[in-house]
């Protein structure tokens, strides 16, 4: 793994001052956030998700999975998941260090539903976009939400990455 050491200097009045010197390890080197491009949502509406995924590495991550778990839930019986998400045909869009890519990645649309085949160039970024549609399943209350994750997971990484 990488790793980085650090100083301070600190100068006031006249006087400097230098901190002890830390060393760190950068332990991932693969980051994934997901976020809904609107925060509300209605019956039936479609939600736009957009996942990012960026390499701090100096190595290419090639055969990742992206799965997205639609919001899926236990019912109260304890024995029933439902999804209150559902993944809209042919949405996706691919960018690798923002140029849209002219192939799509494999997608199994679940639920969960899967993206296959991504690729993370060193130092690099990646970004998936896609739309979902409210279903049945989806809390519609007052202050009802649905909790929506994504993970990265393959392409030699030892754990799977989580937003």
């Amino acid at each position: 793994m990488a790793t980085f050491t650090n100083q301070a200097t600190l100068s006031y009045n006249g006087n400097t001052t230098t901190s002890n010197i830390t060393t760190g390890e950068i332990l991932e080197v693969l980051t994934v956030t997901k976020t809904a491009v609107v925060n509300t949502y209605s019956a039936n509406d479609r939600i736009t998700y957009v996942i990012s995924i960026v390499n701090s590495g100096a190595t290419a991550l090639n055969g990742l999975t992206v799965t997205d778990d639609l919001g899926g839930y236990e019912l109260p019986d304890g024995t029933t998941r439902v999804y209150p998400l559902t993944y809209e045909p042919n949405s996706i869009q691919y960018y690798i260090s923002g140029v849209r890519q002219a192939a799509a990645p494999s997608v199994t649309a679940g639920p969960p539903i899967t993206f296959g085949g991504i690729s993370v160039p060193a130092g690099g970024n990646t970004t998936l976009i896609y739309e979902a549609r409210v279903n049945q399943n989806a809390p519609l209350a007052a202050d009802s939400s649905i909790t929506n994750r994504a993970a990265v997971s393959g392409g030699g990484l030892a754990t799977p990455v989580a937003d």
